[in-house]
């Protein structure tokens, strides 16, 4: 553990804080303490690892058939918003609650929500929706600091609510079904809804957000829908797809491009070689960086479990305490503040083999695998509200014009549920067990 620590943790850290990429910083590392354990007559491991399970770990960790969903799912996310499909969700959303107090704050946690159906990246969710929602926010008397919050909250629902590209991640990583995370994404992705929107109620008609407008009546609802039916129709085909046994997950993502090629060409005819060529080139970028990321941690990944630095981990854990709620505490609390420092991508590769055993033992947290996953992405994903780095408020807070010290003071609420939720999906099973569980998985 002590080599481990003094001569691959201590140079990726190094590297990290000079401010080398996290895949190479990965790489650099791993290949720095292979060839280091390999100079004869060192002795810094009883048995030499050969350099060439570098290139080995890094080709087995992208030679995976789950793996293919991932250009899938992004590329679909780019074409529906190229398209303006995610527009037509937008609109309904401010149909259906624009009329109540905070109306256009719930607006936008409903179509941060509907988004999450069509792609899995809180950072993009935040980029997408946040031009488009906090300057009509921002006119119709809400806060810019409130509007900004909202946005950057409702974020967090990209990678809960499925088809979630962070669960392909994790599934394929720690060989958990992919079907079962979306299953179980769900069920904490509706109450992240629920407990938003009802604090967005409270907090705006108390403080008078916003200008409660008259409901504009059966007709333009009923235009609104017809023109969001096609879009709401996503997610219907693709999990019910899934969950029927139709097609799998990676299938899933083929199926998802098509369909959103279909409503671009014909139904909202907003599609054009343009628009595809430019969301080709965007999914090729987001793909290449994520896929990176997955090569290097994998051989990361190998060298932590061949120096049983997860087993120590746990039993340095157990030593501390054997209560699961502080083991549950010391744990949230870490991944809130390594979830400020790095993208959930890179943190959810990296911890993710490191923590399992303690979430999923006996003498651990005992968690499900499929609860641990979501478990996992959660925890996460809040460190991106954490200060000082806050990367969901660094998206947030040009767009709202607000500081992110100030930013980070108002959604702090937000966070405080959220991170109840969080709770619920670590010593409450049904919340993520439940429907996983009556879909078979």
């Amino acid at each position: 553990m002590e080599v481990v620590a003094l001569y691959l943790l201590l140079p990726l850290f190094v590297l990290l804080a000079l401010g080398v990429p996290i895949a190479f910083g990965l790489g650099l590392s791993c290949a720095f303490f292979l060839a280091l354990i390999n100079i004869p007559g060192l002795g810094l491991v009883p048995r030499a690892i050969p350099m060439n399970v570098l290139i080995s770990e890094m080709y087995g960790g992208l030679n995976q058939f789950a793996l293919l969903a991932l250009p899938m799912f992004v590329l679909a996310g780019e074409l529906m918003y190229r398209f303006l499909i995610i527009e037509s969700l937008i609109n309904l959303a401010r149909r259906i609650v624009g009329w109540v107090p905070g109306g256009l704050a719930h607006a936008t946690i409903i179509a941060s929500a509907l988004f999450a159906f069509i792609t899995g990246s809180a950072l993009a969710t935040a980029a997408s929706i946040g031009p488009t929602m906090i300057p009509v926010m921002v006119r119709e008397k809400y806060p810019n600091d409130f509007a900004g919050a909202v946005v950057a909250a409702a974020a967090i629902l990209g990678p809960i609510i499925p088809p979630s590209t962070p669960m392909i991640i994790v599934g394929s990583q720690l060989g958990i079904s992919i079907g079962g995370l979306f299953a179980a994404g769900v069920v904490p992705g509706l109450l992240i809804v629920a407990v938003m929107m009802i604090y967005t109620f409270f907090v705006s008609r108390r403080r008078g957000y916003g200008e409660v407008r008259p409901f504009e009546g059966a007709r333009p609802l009923a235009r609104s829908t017809l023109r969001a039916v096609p879009a709401m129709t996503v997610p219907l085909v693709l999990l019910g797809g899934i969950f029927g046994g139709v097609f799998t997950p990676t299938e899933a993502g083929a199926v998802t491009v098509f369909y959103a090629l279909l409503l671009g060409v014909t139904y909202f005819r907003t599609a054009d070689g343009g628009k595809i060529l430019e969301a080709l080139r965007n999914t090729a970028k987001v793909t290449a960086s994520v896929l990176l990321i997955i090569a290097s941690a994998m051989v990361f990944n190998r060298l932590m479990t061949y120096f049983r630095v997860p087993q120590t981990l746990l039993e340095y854990m157990l030593s501390m305490s054997k209560d699961p709620v502080v083991i549950g505490i010391v744990l949230i609390a870490f991944l809130l503040a390594i979830g400020t420092f790095m993208d959930e991508v890179s943190n959810m590769i990296i911890l993710g083999p490191l923590l399992m055993p303690i979430c999923t033992s006996p003498q651990g947290l005992g968690m499900h695998p499929i609860q641990y996953g979501v478990f996992l992405i959660m925890a996460i994903l809040l460190g991106l509200l954490t200060p000082p780095l806050s990367l969901l408020l660094n998206v947030a807070a040009p767009i709202a014009k607000v500081s992110i010290e100030r930013l980070a003071i108002v959604v702090l609420p937000f966070m405080a549920v959220q991170v109840a939720i969080v709770f619920l999906i670590a010593f409450y099973p049904p919340v993520t067990l439940w429907l996983p569980r009556l879909l078979g998985y």
